[in-house]
This record gives structure tokens, sequence and C-alpha cells, in this order.
């Protein structure tokens, strides 16, 4: 048995637990190729033209799958945390997938919801053992196995990671806009080539960006997006980087109420240079280039403040 995995969205953070539950039911699992021009263009033929770039991506993953796997496995992620949910793009996904072209392989789809204390989801993904032909103390094992990877995930990240060095940028994004070289254009790589050091989200401490979301007037019911808004004001906040680059993707909902958020927040604040940079498939390398050019020589002739911030209670103005 043949299980296709996308290398898109969420396995960018959750991709090494939901390896870690296949190879516990003992079936293969098949990685599509990092992306390429070539899967950007057949996610662009395939999806809706509404969707935004990383659902066109992921479905030029799926493509790719189609013809090499007997099942493709996408989690429907219901949220990432207690109390959030996730973008409507993930409870819908699933569904989504099936639609996209005649012929694509059964897909399952077991839910995944982390604010569920109770932990009803894991339902879910024991049916999935099951459905792949698995007895039950095997399904069973590979649940343990699935919850086990997801605990180690939790606490190995969020852990703070800072370079010492002069110039230090931090870079605010979805990690499947980010870790994907193709679809960031090597945004990191090459802001490491320019002599700065990049501080991600994943690299931020966890505890402190929940800490400074809880600060703001309004809650943030996304989960990731309120990791990430959270971790953003921590930075600026505490003069932990010289300045803060804001990677999006366009037609991304939640992006694009985080994105006017955070400007109306950091601007009231003086915050430290804060930049948006917006991806779609039409990005070139060479505009890109230039902004990041211009931004980190400004960071430059602007030293890092050392001013700190103090945070308010919860749900009080700033």
């Amino acid at each position: 048995m043949r299980v296709g995995v996308p290398r898109a969205l969420l396995f960018h953070h959750y991709g090494d637990c939901w390896i870690s539950f296949l190879e516990a039911l003992g079936v293969e699992a098949v990685l599509s190729e990092p992306t390429s021009g070539d899967t950007v263009n057949a996610g662009v033929l395939h999806a809706d033209n509404e969707t935004c770039l990383p659902v066109k991506v992921f479905s030029g993953h799926l493509m790719e799958l189609k013809d090499e796997v007997d099942v493709i496995l996408v989690p429907r992620v219901i949220s990432q945390g207690y109390g959030t949910c996730s973008c409507p793009k993930f409870l819908g996904l699933p569904d989504m997938a099936r639609s996209l072209a005649p012929g694509l392989p059964p897909v399952l789809s077991p839910a995944m919801d982390l604010g569920d204390r109770r932990f009803l989801w894991v339902r879910d993904w024991y049916k999935v053992g099951r459905t792949l032909g698995r007895g039950r103390f095997t399904s069973a094992a590979a649940v343990r196995s699935l919850l086990d990877s997801l605990r180690r995930h939790d606490a190995e990240s969020g852990c703070e990671s800072r370079d010492g060095g002069a110039l230090s940028v931090g870079v605010a994004g979805h990690f499947y806009n980010v870790n994907d070289p193709h679809v960031s254009l090597r945004l990191v790589e090459r802001l490491e080539g320019m002599g700065a050091s990049a501080l991600t989200i994943e690299q931020s401490s966890e505890r402190e960006a929940r800490r400074h979301a809880a600060a703001l007037p309004r809650k943030v019911y996304w989960g990731f997006e309120q990791r990430l808004a959270g971790a953003v004001l921590h930075w600026s906040r505490t003069a932990s980087v010289s300045g803060i680059i804001f990677l999006t993707s366009f037609a991304c909902g939640p992006g694009s109420f985080i994105g006017a958020l955070l400007e109306d927040e950091l601007a009231r604040e003086g915050s430290v240079p804060f930049m948006t940079i917006t991806l779609d498939e039409h990005s070139a390398e060479a505009g890109l280039v230039t902004r990041l050019e211009a931004f980190t020589d400004m960071l430059r002739r602007v030293p890092r403040g050392s001013r700190t911030f103090a945070v308010p209670e919860r749900g009080a103005g700033l």
C-alpha cells in the first residue's frame, strides 16, 4: 500500500508526525517532490483562480501524486491549539482535493483538532489504520506514535534562538511560505547572503508570543496567526531584531487581516522597521532581491534600538 503525502501546506509543520504514523502502520509513505516551477504551473491550471498561492502549490503536489499512489493523506486540520481555529482552507482542503481532477486516488481525511483536550479526533486516525487493512493493535500503536510525535514537536518548537550579529531580521510568515524555497524565492537564504541573520517564527519563544498576543485589544482566533502576531510584537517590543519582514501570499484572508493589524499596532508603538512582501505565482526574484537589498541597507543605517515595551494587561488599549 502506497500512501501519498503532498509536500505542501501544513506538511511543513506536521509532516514528520504524519510520516511517523504511516511508518507505524507499516505502509509506504510517498512524498511529492519539492516544489518546482512545474508544480506551481500544474496547481494554477487545476486550482480555482480565487485560491491563495499555497493552495495552488498544494494542488500541484496532488497532481504529481495522482498516478503514483493508491491513496492520498490530506488531514482536515480543525485547530492548532486550545481556543483557536484553523484557516477555513484547512477545513475544506480534503473536499477540495477530491474535486480537483477526475481520476485522483481516494483521499483519506482524518480530523486533527489539537484544541480538543479530550483527543476525540484520534478516532479518525485509528479508522485510517483500519481502512488501510491494519489490525486494531497496529492501528492503536500508530495513533500513539502520532501523539508522541506531536508532543515532541511541541517540546522542540518555540525555543528562542538568536544570532548575536549586528543585523538580525525577523521573518514572519506561514511555514509553508517561508520553508518552501521555491515559493519564498529563497528569501531566508538571500538575507543571509546579504550579511543578515534571519529569525523565523519557529525559532521564536512560543510562550512570549502568547503573552504579547494576549495583550492585543482584539483576540486573534486563528491559531498560527495568533502566534505570528505575538512573535512580531515580541521582536519589536524587545528590539531583539533590527527589522521585521512579514511574508504573506496574495488572496490569503487571515494574512490580510493580520498584516493590517500589525502595521497599525507597530506604527502606534514606534516599531523597528517593518516591511510586507506579498507572494503569488508571478513573483520574480529580481524584484525580491531589490527590496531585500534596500531593506537591509536601511537597517544598517538605523542602529537597533535598546528600548523595551511594557506589555499591557489583556485587552487593554495601547
